[in-house]
């Protein structure tokens, strides 16, 4: 039960964080991109995306139930990290049909904190446990 707490104390970490961040820019009028794709304004795709959060959940929840894989606070804390981004992501593209990125490193794709939350998460829910 505790480990499911730090998954879902990270994934609301996580979320807060990517939110106020992209909320911030917008405020602040920090140069910004609205990255979008056409399957973004497809109500039947943004409902496929949902699902597949949905399901990565129950996944991730089923696979610590087995007591197969992430056994581990930072492996479901990283799990949490990763499904906090994807639901900060998800939910913009819910709204804005576009996902607000401002992390400019110029020689790197543009992303955002949820960007950073899925790859870091997901790093550190796999890194394998000596």
């Amino acid at each position: 039960m505790a480990a499911v707490i730090d998954l879902l104390a990270a994934a609301g970490a996580l979320f807060v964080l990517d939110q106020s961040s992209k909320w911030m820019v917008q405020a602040l009028r920090i140069r910004h991109v609205n990255s979008s794709r056409g399957v973004y304004a497809r109500g039947d795709a943004r409902a496929g995306l949902v699902l597949t959060w949905v399901v990565a959940l129950a996944s991730a929840t089923a696979l610590h139930a087995s007591g197969q894989t992430f056994q581990t606070q930072a492996s479901m804390a990283g799990v949490g990290a990763a499904l906090g981004g994807a639901a900060g992501n998800l939910l913009d593209i819910l709204r804005r049909r576009s996902v607000l990125d401002f992390i400019d490193l110029r020689w790197w794709p543009v992303f955002n904190i949820a960007d950073v939350g899925i790859v870091a998460g997901l790093a550190v829910a796999f890194w394998p446990v000596v």
